[in-house]
């Protein structure tokens, strides 16, 4: 991090399949005098010469009634967005360092918003999304020869969920005959970075329905690659069948690489 070696204490939490590194502000004051540049954060999350993690949490203890706050970085140094499995994962190491109670319902900031959650025992905690979200009207794109149809929903963080079934090849017949057959490593990342969503992008989320269960996988922003589990995108997804009428709450998700979760 600097020409003199430093020592940093951290926490590496996993939420549902997401992982984080997860520093204490004082702590980071102490070793670096400076706050971390995007260079060290990608460096901290490289999976081969870092630590590894989907992203990076820096935690500072609150005031004016918020039990604490959260400074969120993706894998590539980008921050200013929420991350659902983040925020449960600062919840618990909140518990651990004595800053929130099991079973109490506690406010706090996340990447510069405010919500709430609840530590329900160790290793499990409840994040509460703002109630408000944005989601456009179902609109088609074009990636190569095949058609995408989905729905923009902004829950503090963007995505774009598309159902596989509406996605047409060339002569108008459904290109995948599953979820596990979408490339999510070339098709994910045209999406993520489709010009319909401008500068930043969108987290890409591929959706299928099956009975009463919704499999989800998802190319994820700020990661550039298919992750096991993202949150704000499992509650997008969940929203959208809900909107469209084609699943009543709560909706079971199944993270395809991750693990069942349920979105109320």
């Amino acid at each position: 991090m600097s020409s003199t070696k430093a020592t940093l204490p951290f926490a590496k939490l996993c939420g549902a399949g997401n992982d984080f590194i997860v520093v204490q502000a004082d702590d980071l004051e102490l070793a670096t005098h400076a706050p971390l540049s995007s260079d060290v954060i990608v460096r901290l999350c490289d999976r081969r010469y870092g630590i590894g993690a989907d992203g990076l949490m820096i935690m500072t203890p609150g005031t004016g009634g918020f039990a604490f706050e959260v400074d969120f970085y993706n894998a590539d140094g980008s921050g200013g967005m929420l991350c659902g499995n983040g925020a449960r994962c600062a919840i618990e190491r909140a518990r651990t360092l004595g800053l929130v109670r099991a079973g109490e319902r506690i406010r706090f900031r996340f990447a510069g918003a405010d919500y709430a959650g609840v530590s329900l025992a160790e290793g499990q905690a409840r994040f509460e999304l703002d109630p408000r979200f944005r989601m456009d009207e179902p609109r088609t794109i074009r990636v190569g020869d095949l058609t995408l149809c989905g729905r923009f929903v902004d829950v503090g963080s963007l995505h774009f969920v598309i159902d596989i079934g509406a996605i047409l090849d060339s002569d108008g017949s459904q290109a995948f005959a599953d979820i596990d057959a979408v490339p999510l490593e070339t098709l994910g990342q045209a999406v993520r970075h489709h010009a319909d969503f401008g500068a930043k992008g969108v987290n890409a989320n591929f959706t299928e329905l099956r009975g009463k269960r919704l499999f989800v996988r998802t190319f994820e922003r700020g990661v550039e690659a298919e992750t096991l589990a993202c949150g704000t995108g499992s509650t997008s997804s969940a929203l959208v069948r809900w909107r469209n009428g084609l699943a009543d709450p709560p909706v079971t998700v199944v993270l395809v690489h991750g693990r069942l979760r349920a979105c109320p």
